[in-house]
């Protein structure tokens, strides 16, 4: 009996530890993704690249793949002026969602699907 009582209160004990593990919310993206993992100027670097391969491939026009890094480039300065006072999560959702719309737009351009 004494060892299940002891067994209890190490029980009980681990308990509060355990919870503090937590990360707490992650707020969910349009695509259904984790904004969290969103990585900012990294993310909105490889959509450049992605311009650049289309307008390399001639998947783009001059005229489009200006637009759509002068796109990238509004998103970054927005950034940063956001961090700078520390993002808000209105703030991080936005940006995840104008990069979401760019990355979309720039998928769909390559693949003919013009606008």
């Amino acid at each position: 009996m004494r060892r299940y009582l002891i067994l209890a209160l190490l029980l009980l004990a681990a308990a509060p530890a355990s919870a503090q593990i937590w990360g707490g919310p992650t707020m969910q993206g349009p695509s259904g993704g984790s904004m969290a993992q969103d990585r900012g100027h990294g993310e909105t670097s490889k959509i450049r690249d992605d311009i650049r391969n289309g307008r390399s491939r001639g998947q783009l026009t001059r005229r489009e793949a200006k637009r759509l890094k002068r796109e990238a480039y509004q998103i970054d300065t927005l950034e940063e002026r956001y961090a700078a006072g520390g993002l808000s999560p209105s703030e991080e959702a936005e940006l995840f969602a104008r990069r979401e719309a760019l990355r979309n737009d720039v998928v769909a351009k390559r693949s003919g699907q013009r606008k």
